[in-house]
């Protein structure tokens, strides 16, 4: 049995992206985050957000500073609410799929990704947490599908590829594996080491 998935970190602070109605507060998001201050980022965004109830953005930053100190009900709560006063904001549907997958309910979180997917139909980020959702869930035809939008999407995102290619072991399709170990090894080597690894060890008997 494999390990849980590890939380989609850098690819959650993209939901951070452009949020704030001024340079220094976008700065002062920044550097909280940088910091791993989730505390001091949650409180910044709170207290920005009584003073504007109705910007979605601080809800969203809020939710995000819920989610990287794993207080996932908060988080969800916070960016439904988000999402039904904005549909179209992709990050804070990115945000809400992955807090219900890191609380294990992938299937919902498999629902709420399909219907981003269906909004932000370029954004990487969307389809790369697909992927994990569907892997959860063992769909892992799925899964390839999603990881391999994600990587046509970013052909750096070296995750996607990495993710493709073991979701690709686990379905038996080495020569699918082999191509995107040669894309690997010239993105990350040591990812590509590492799916080497999981290849050779599928096939020993």
């Amino acid at each position: 049995m494999e390990s849980r998935p590890l939380p989609a970190d850098p690819l959650l602070a993209s939901a951070l992206v452009g949020r704030g109605d001024s340079l220094d507060e976008r700065e002062r998001i920044a550097e909280l985050n940088q910091k791993r201050d989730w505390d001091g980022l949650l409180r910044y965004a709170e207290e920005r957000q009584r003073r504007d109830p109705e910007g979605s953005d601080w809800g969203v930053i809020a939710a995000y500073a819920w989610v990287r100190r794993g207080d996932y009900p908060k988080a969800t709560s916070a960016l439904s609410r988000v999402i039904q006063r904005n549909p179209e904001d992709i990050g804070a549907w990115n945000l809400l799929g992955e807090s219900q997958r890191q609380a294990g309910q992938p299937g919902q979180a498999v629902r709420t990704l399909e219907r981003a997917s269906a909004i932000g139909r370029t954004s990487f980020a969307t389809f790369f947490l697909l992927g994990e959702a569907y892997r959860d869930v063992n769909r892992l035809d799925r899964a390839v599908t999603a990881y391999r939008e994600a990587a046509r999407l970013e052909p750096e995102f070296a995750r996607a590829w990495f993710e493709l290619g073991a979701a690709g072991i686990r379905l038996g399709e080495r020569d699918e594996v082999r191509g995107v170990l040669e894309r690997l090894e010239r993105l990350d080597p040591l990812l590509a080491e590492e799916l080497k690894r999981r290849l050779e060890g599928r096939r020993s008997p």
